[in-house]
């Protein structure tokens, strides 16, 4: 490799490493697009003035996206390694360690289990079931604990949570059903989430909701002046408010995120059939009850309105053993074998003809339920439509093949996925855990009488846009069902709940209470009629919302908040100076992909081998070395030297995601092969950059490389002139400083056991509060790179806007190429001139990027101060609680005076750490200018040359 192209490789590397803090702190290199929303919560999550935080977003805005970025942000802020723990329901597992894998660049470890780990993290996954089996969570051994559907885990599981989270330093808690209109889930939630206020209420043997609600009243009546101006309100309520730790988006918040849902039920008059098939089979439930025969009477009546197919496979299972019986078995059996017709059928194959007339290209998930009414329906739809149909038969082997089931489902579903199959027919092995938002169109031939399963089928389509999509799209959902029939009266029951018109999750027992009120009128249950259920439905939710009642600082709408924050990183330049393309608006988001494609493209030159490849419809490339490393060249950790065989493939654009994403691709030699996406937090990527920055030679200000460059490249615009490249950088981040000493005092090996755990925790503390608040910093004044260009003009050196043709050699697909590397001949004199003319093109630029940041923090740091304030007063008020307990104590025992002094060494250490938190926030304007230095300053020259076109 040429020194010229490894100098701008590692200028180029460089640039990503700066680009690590500049996006989100590193939250944006996840494998996902990141929406309006998501960017706000997690902004407002890793630069709080704490990590704890209940994420409960309505179904669909993708709360597992935002956690992935929050943990991703923590670790590349974190001094060390990260140490994170996910605690999710067991069946959740494998649906988010694909996610993780895809989206996060990390594999979960199962909890005890060793395994190489690489990066600035390692995941723990602690599964519910082994805590149930008296595993323990480690807290000591944690520093980001993320729990998904907390509501949902065994109480054994959120007791441990809460009694862990005390003293881990982050903490998420996700759910879209938060349940926050029962007292009980507000108060467990609450406790995991409000260290001290738990503190207190264990202190004072309080409820905590009391112990929350008093500290709310209070700041109320405190700062009652400030209520009626929105940002001082705001400042309050994020800072006071009993729901100070909650973020929870509704869809209604951005509407075009989202699709617009069309519903469309089709109520059919029954044929011969219909009519002869519901009245054999209550027939035979009639039989039954006065035979005395136990059967699910809810089941049957579900098989006989799904399809004749379904209700003939069930029919071989029913009993005999009485005449009555047997006379409504032949009923059941007659009908269906005159065959007299099946009403939805015929309706839902014209559906699709209108369907597909209209959008040849449209795909549709058809419901079914179980496996005999989607064979059922495969046939005929491929018979009488003549288009391809994929199905999924609901899985019948053991719970332990649960993972080779998922398996089965995945490859049942390629065909529809890669687009081949224009319909799915699905039983309800596909309900859950799928992402289909390709789909247009959702039809319930079967329709579950659950209203969750409603939600569950809907929710496969009905999600945040994906490759190709519109954001602001329109999905068609359709019932089918025959009037005057049970399916009829569910779906009357099921309008009332809103099921098909909005994506509220309610509280599972209210769920469980409709299904059990369909059930009942349905089966003909004593003291149940579909007009209970449907007025039951219509209150459905009606206490959903006395969560917000109990709170005189309810959450404040974000949406105006969170555009400006959007466009606040969509607008800034990216790290190095790339160029727009032709066209194009700036945008940051896609400028960072490009720069990552731009450093790649370099690196074909000379050092990698990067090729396309394709696994179906999912395009990616491939990395290996262009010619086997010897022992003294710089490799890449995650690119294996033995051969091309250990290729690595990588996409780096979001638009390549496939829908749902890859963790993996087949090439021609079978190899499965980790599909990476190339940015922060993805070994390759970052393994990449480390590599790039070794490998580049140093420069000075006699260096100077005469480069040939492709006809038509901008900085040909300079030909045969001498051209000086400086770059330097402004790194800000040491400005906050942390003194554990300073505030901790030294150890006292004699002190007492409540005194060394008061230090223990007053220090975890401290920290926590230091390192967020050295995030929030680098949010508001992240590193920067920057770049000057001056050109020779007879004996002067002036400025030039060349930069951007530096920085990218490359043009029409040909690189530059150097010619030669030498000592630049210009005199010495010339030389320091140059160079202290492109230092203070770099100090003039510095200077005013120092003075915006120090405009950035002066802006900011009153509302940080009155925020962490806040907290110190939460501290002092659990330390004076503990005191006021452990004094009420019988003194004459040593074990509680050691308790008394624990807690006031706890008070004292805390107003300790408030002052010199209250310090290093107060004085960072002037750290800023005392750290305020340009660094990793280089020098090169370049003397641009045009290609020599004669021919021999």
């Amino acid at each position: 490799m040429s020194d010229f192209h490894r100098v701008l490789l590692g200028l180029h590397a460089q640039a990503r490493r700066i680009d690590r803090d500049q996006a989100l702190l590193g939250a944006l290199g996840v494998g996902a697009f990141a929406y309006t929303h998501q960017i706000d919560s997690v902004h407002r999550m890793v630069t709080g003035t704490a990590c704890r935080w209940l994420l409960a977003d309505e179904v669909g805005l993708g709360k597992t996206i935002q956690a992935i970025m929050v943990m991703r942000a923590l670790a590349a802020q974190s001094p060390r390694r990260l140490n994170a723990a996910l605690v999710v329901p067991d069946d959740l597992v494998s649906q988010w360690e694909e996610e993780l894998l895809s989206r996060g660049h990390v594999l979960a470890l199962e909890s005890g289990e060793e395994g190489a780990s690489h990066g600035d993290l390692v995941l723990r996954l602690i599964r519910p079931s082994r805590i149930v089996a008296g595993g323990r969570i480690v807290a000591d051994r944690i520093d980001f604990l993320l729990v998904d559907e907390f509501t949902r885990l065994q109480v054994q599981v959120r007791e441990a949570l809460i009694a862990a989270a005390r003293t881990i330093p982050n903490v998420i808690a996700m759910t879209a059903t938060p349940a926050l209109h029962q007292a009980r889930t507000r108060r467990e939630l609450m406790a995991l989430l409000e260290p001290e206020a738990e503190r207190i209420a264990r202190a004072e043997e309080a409820d905590i909701l009391k112990v929350l609600t008093e500290r709310e009243t209070r700041a109320t009546q405190r700062f009652s002046h400030d209520l009626q101006e929105a940002s001082k309100r705001r400042a309050v309520e994020e800072s006071f408010g009993l729901y100070r730790r909650l973020i929870r988006t509704a869809r209604t918040d951005y509407p075009n995120a989202l699709p617009k849902r069309n519903y469309q039920p089709i109520r059919l008059s029954p044929t011969d059939g219909d009519v002869e098939r519901a009245r054999a089979t209550r027939s035979y439930l009639e039989a039954a009850r006065t035979s005395n025969l136990d059967i699910r009477r809810e089941a049957l009546l579900q098989v006989a309105g799904r399809s004749p197919q379904s209700l003939r496979e069930r029919l071989s299972t029913l009993r005999r053993s009485t005449p009555e019986l047997q006379a409504a078995w032949s009923q059941i059996d007659g009908c269906l074998r005159s065959e007299p017709g099946d009403s939805k059928l015929d309706a839902l194959i014209d559906h699709l003809r209108i369907f597909h007339a209209k959008n040849s290209k449209g795909r549709v998930v058809v419901v079914a339920e179980d496996n005999p009414t989607t064979d059922y329906l495969r046939d005929a739809i491929e018979k009488l439509t003549d288009t391809r149909v994929a199905k999924k038969r609901r899985s019948v082997g053991a719970a332990e093949e649960l993972e080779m089931q998922v398996a089965f489902l995945k490859e049942a579903l390629d065909d529809f996925i890669g687009g081949e199959a224009k319909i799915l027919v699905a039983a309800d092995a596909a309900r859950e855990g799928h992402n289909l938002q390709f789909a247009d169109e959702i039809i319930f031939f079967a329709l579950p009488w659950s209203p969750p399963d409603i939600q569950q089928w809907i929710g496969r389509i009905d999600r945040l846009g994906t490759k190709g999509l519109p954001a602001n799209r329109r999905i068609a959902i359709t019932p089918i069902v025959v009037e005057n029939s049970i399916e009829s009266n569910i779906l009357t029951v099921l309008e009332g709940t809103g099921v098909f018109l909005r994506s509220e999750v309610f509280d599972e027992s209210e769920w469980e209470e409709i299904s059990g009120a369909i059930a009942g009128a349905a089966a003909g249950v004593a003291g149940a009629s579909w007009g209970d259920a449907a007025k039951q439905a219509k209150s459905l939710g009606a206490s959903y919302d006395e969560w917000l009642e109990v709170t005189s600082l309810p959450p404040s709408p974000r949406t105006e908040i969170a555009a400006r924050c959007e466009a606040r990183f969509r607008e800034r330049g990216y790290a190095g100076p790339i160029a727009l393309s032709d066209g194009d608006r700036w945008n940051w988001f896609n400028a960072r992909e490009r720069a990552a494609e731009a450093m790649i493209k370099l690196s074909r030159e000379d050092f990698l081998d990067v090729r396309n490849g394709q696994d179906g419809d999912q395009r990616f490339k491939t990395m290996w070395y262009k010619s086997r490393p010897d022992v003294d060249t710089v490799t890449i950790p995650d690119l294996d030297t033995r051969s091309s065989w250990h290729r690595q493939a990588f996409i780096t654009r979001r638009t390549a995601i496939e829908c749902p994403p890859r963790t993996n691709v087949i090439q021609s030699d079978d190899a499965k092969r980790r599909l990476h996406f190339f940015d922060h937090g993805c070994g390759l990527h970052d393994g990449t950059i480390t590599a790039f920055e070794k490998q580049a030679p140093a420069t000075d200000i006699t260096t100077e490389f005469v480069a040939e460059y492709p006809v038509g490249h901008p900085i040909l615009e300079w030909a045969d002139r001498r051209l000086l490249v400086a770059t330097s950088v402004l790194d800000l981040r040491d400005a906050l400083a942390f003194d554990a000493t300073a505030i901790i005092g030294t150890s006292d090996d004699q002190a007492s056991k409540p005194e060394q755990d008061a230090r223990e925790v007053c220090t975890k503390i401290a920290l926590a509060q230091f390192q967020a608040d050295r995030r929030w910093m680098i949010d508001l004044v992240p590193p920067e790179m920057f770049f000057a260009t001056l050109a020779e003009a007879g004996n002067d050196m002036v400025p030039a806007e060349a930069g951007t043709a530096v920085f990218d050699p490359i043009h029409d697909g040909k690189c530059a190429r150097q010619l030669a590397k030498r000592r630049s001949s210009l005199p010495e004199v010339k030389l320091r001139a140059a160079r202290t003319a492109a230092l203070n093109e770099l100090n003039k630029r510095a200077s005013a990027s120092l003075g915006h940041a120090t405009l950035a923090i002066r802006r900011a740091v009153e509302k940080r101060v009155f925020a962490a304030k806040a907290d110190a007063e939460n501290l002092a008020e659990a330390a004076r609680a503990e005191i006021k307990a452990a004094s009420a104590l019988d003194a004459k025992l040593e074990f509680n005076r050691a308790a008394v002094r624990g807690a006031e060494l706890a008070l004292a250490l805390a107003d300790r750490a408030w002052q010199e938190r209250l310090a290093r926030l107060q004085s960072i304007e002037g750290s800023l200018r005392s750290v305020a230095k340009l660094t990793d300053t280089k020098f090169f020259w370049v003397v641009p040359k045009t290609p020599n076109l004669e021919t021999p």
